[in-house]
């Protein structure tokens, strides 16, 4: 009862870091769209590792295809929903809080291009 089964015990494992790792996302990130993503993605994989080793450990045909069912579920309405909550705050105005440098200087760009799109329709 108590043995190691690694065919069982590693997604388990693994599927209880992505879910740790996402509460540790959720204290530390600073604003709603990082928590957002980190919540909703790392939720996702971790449920997936959690669900394939209680299917590896029931290995019976019913709770095989209910635990496919739940996950296939999980996998199209998360990312969705996470969209939504993203997109209904940013249409709310709640700006994203930028901290940091910007390695790739994507921002700047952003900005160039909403003035060069301003003065296109302005002119």
């Amino acid at each position: 009862m108590n043995d190691f089964n690694a065919a069982r015990d590693i997604p388990i494992l693994l599927g209880a870091f992505f879910v740790l790792t996402a509460a540790i996302g959720l204290i530390r990130f600073p604003d709603l769209y990082s928590r957002l993503h980190a919540s909703s993605k790392l939720i996702t994989l971790g449920s997936a590792g959690i669900f394939i080793g209680v299917g590896l450990e029931f290995a019976q045909t019913e709770a095989l295809t209910r635990l496919a069912a739940v996950l296939l579920f999980q996998f199209l309405t998360t990312p969705l929903s996470a969209y939504l909550i993203a997109q209904a705050a940013y249409l709310r105005g709640l700006e994203p809080l930028l901290e940091g440098p910007d390695e790739w200087n994507a921002l700047g760009k952003a900005a160039l291009l909403d003035e060069h799109l301003e003065e296109r329709g302005g002119g």
